[in-house]
Formats: structure tokens, C-alpha cells, sequence
């Protein structure tokens, strides 16, 4: 749901001036009043909704590779409706993803993890919980102010991979804030609003997202979004899936007791070829829409030369004295840029003089 409306968003931007060309609130008002960007947009917000429901109810491990599926149907409906080419490359990255969806799911299935708040606050408390989250703070932490102390500059790797550790996070902790609660029972507010637990949830989750949201979008300007796309959807995954078999221990039951050792060695690789195949896609998709800004920039930027150069005046003088020959003379004038205005204006009448001397 998340791409479908990434797509309608951008087929609405596509419809749209170009945003340089207008006012903040000119093109406020252009979003707003276009339909089809607009339903992308609430499509892109609605999708939280049933991805919250999801990580409720399933487990992490299973849930965030499934994201993948997503990135197939962004280059599949980037074909068919903003009719982009699709390349061999990103035929078989969808391929990858496919094989590595498949494997995932195959053999004996993972418990799937469903904590209340207490159990949640438990598997943070102890050293594997805390662990991961001060180690992937401190990740994003330092990539911050490393980022920050290079002014931003060449950061865009970084920044990716603080947006993707923060998403992560975010979504982790939106299991517990949101996950945890039951709807329909007498034990709601006690088990949520009530407690001061639920709101440091609440409160990682909001961070979570301001820091992942922020980053991406520095990081997008300030870096290549060839580095940056791939950078991003990597960690969020990578991280979302290490939660979910070292802090939720989803594996556990099933990594002792009944996976042989080939189905053991079939998730793993299962898990590695998802992320590849991610990868692969959200690498080239990030190529192509490096490549059509290039070309509308070259577009624009030919037309910009194509049209009269900006500065160049015509100047009509007419002789009104009876001399023997009455004459009309036009003079063009390309003031250079560092030209003042009293030079050009000495100019216009040196000119002048020289045409028709009886002006003096």
C-alpha cells in the first residue's frame, strides 16, 4: 500500500509546476488541490495502520522482510502506469526476492511473537534487549554528529544508515506502544495510558520516526540517492530482523527443537537474499530517478539557452535634424555583469554622439 501510493504521489507531482518556479504556498496549494497526489499521500499514511496490526501479530523476523514485496510492486507499477523501463537487472532482483520469500516461509513455521506490554518491558530489561538498543543508539548517535561536524557534507551514507536504524527502532518500539494493546478488554487503559511504560514507548517510537524522517530527508539532499535509498531500506531491515531472533528470541523454539541443519542454513540464506534483492531494487530505482532529474536538468537548461539572452536591449534612435541623411540605427547593448549603471548610460551616449554629432 505504502508504494502504491508512492506511485500515485509521484504520477501528481509529475502533473504539477515545477516546484522552483512557485511559492511554499503555491505549491501547498498545488498538492492540495491534486487529487491524485493527495491520494497518494493518504495512502502512504494509511498503511501504518495495518503494518501496526501485523507486527501485533506476527513476528518481526517474518513481518519486515515482507517489505520486500513492496519494492516489486513499485518497479511493477512504475512500468505499467508512469511507464519507466524496467531493466534485466531489476527483473532479476524481484526474481531474488521471490526464491528468498519462498525459503523464508518454507519448512516449519516461526512462532509468531504476540507480548503484552509486561512481556515487552521484560525482554528490554534484560542484557540482550538493553544491549541492542543502546548499541544501535549509539549507531545512530554518532552518525549524527559525525554528519553534523562535516557540515552534512559527503554524509549521505551515514545519515542513510541513521534514517534505517531509526525506522527500525521506531517500528520495534511501535510494537510495544501499539502491539501492546488490547482492544475490547477492561484492561486497556491499565495496560496503556495508565502505565508510565507505555508512554516511554509511545515517546521512542515518536522519536523514532522524527529522526528517521529528518535524516532521510538531509540525507536525500546533501547526498546521492543511489547511496542513500539502498543504505536505507538495508538497515531498516537488517535491524528490524536482528530484533526480532536475538531480543524476541522468534527463532528460539524452532532453531533448537526442528530445524535440521539445511533448514537452518535455508533461512539464513533466505534472510540474505531478500536483503540483496532489496538492494538491487532499491539501488536501480534510485539510479532512475537520478537519471530523469539529469535529463529534465538538461532539458531546462537547453532551453534556457535556446531563448534571448537576458540583458540585451535594443535601442531605436531616429534623426529629427535636417542633416543629408536620416537615418535609423539600432544599437545593441549586453551590459557585462560587473557594469554600473553610470557606465552603461556613458556608453548609450558616446554612441549616440558618434551617429549624430548636431545632438551636442
Amino acid at each position: 500500500m505504502y508504494n502504491i501510493g508512492l506511485i500515485f504521489k509521484k504520477r501528481g507531482i509529475c502533473s504539477l509546476p515545477e516546484l522552483e518556479t512557485q511559492t511554499v504556498w503555491q505549491n501547498i496549494k498545488n498538492f492540495a488541490k491534486c487529487k491524485t497526489w493527495v491520494f497518494g499521500y493518504l495512502l502512504t499514511i494509511v498503511q501504518w495502520f495495518p503494518l501496526m496490526y501485523a507486527i501485533k501479530l506476527g513476528s518481526l523476523s517474518l513481518v519486515a522482510p515482507t517489505m520486500a514485496v513492496g519494492f516489486i510492486v513499485l518497479i511493477l507499477l512504475s512500468w505499467l502506469f508512469l511507464k519507466e523501463p524496467i531493466t534485466i537487472l531489476e527483473i532479476s532482483g524481484i526474481g531474488v526476492i521471490i526464491v528468498g520469500i519462498i525459503a523464508l516461509y518454507s519448512g516449519p513455521p516461526i512462532d509468531p511473537a504476540h507480548f503484552n506490554l509486561d512481556e515487552m518491558i521484560y525482554r528490554f530489561s534484560q542484557p540482550k534487549g538493553y544491549g541492542f538498543l543502546i548499541t544501535f543508539a549509539v549507531f545512530i548517535v554518532v552518525m549524527l554528529i559525525v554528519s553534523l561536524g562535516r557540515k552534512f557534507t559527503q554524509a549521505g551514507a551515514l545519515l542513510g544508515m541513521a534514517s534505517g536504524f531509526s525506522y527500525a527502532l521506531a517500528t520495534i518500539f511501535a510494537k510495544g506502544a501499539i502491539g501492546s494493546l488490547r482492544f475490547g478488554t477492561g484492561e486497556f487503559w491499565q495496560n496503556s495510558v495508565m502505565r508510565w511504560e507505555w508512554w516511554i514507548f509511545l515517546f521512542i517510537m515518536i522519536i523514532g520516526y522524527i529522526v528517521a524522517f529528518t535524516s532521510q530527508q538531509i540525507a536525500l539532499d546533501r547526498g546521492k540517492a543511489i547511496v542513500v535509498s539502498p543504505t536505507l531500506d538495508i538497515m531498516n531491515l537488517f535491524t528490524q530482523v536482528t530484533a526480532g531472533i536475538i531480543v524476541f528470541a522468534e527463532w528460539y523454539t524452532v532453531w533448537e527443537s526442528t530445524l535440521l541443519l539445511w533448514q537452518k542454513a535455508l533461512k539464513v540464506s533466505a534472510i540474505i537474499m531478500i536483503i540483496f534483492g532489496v538492494a538491487m531494487l532499491s539501488f536501480f530505482k534510485a539510479k532512475s530517478e537520478v537519471m530523469n532529474k539529469t535529463k529534465t536538468t538538461l532539458k531546462k537548461n537547453k532551453e534556457d539557452e535556446d531563448a534571448p539572452a537576458e540583458g540585451t536591449k535594443a535601442v531605436s534612435l531616429k534623426e529629427e535634424d535636417a542633416t543629408p541623411l536620416s537615418q535609423e540605427v539600432k544599437i545593441d547593448i549586453k551590459a557585462p555583469p560587473t557594469s554600473s549603471k553610470s557606465i552603461l548610460q556613458k556608453n548609450i551616449t558616446e554612441k549616440v554622439l558618434e551617429i549624430n554629432p548636431h545632438k551636442q
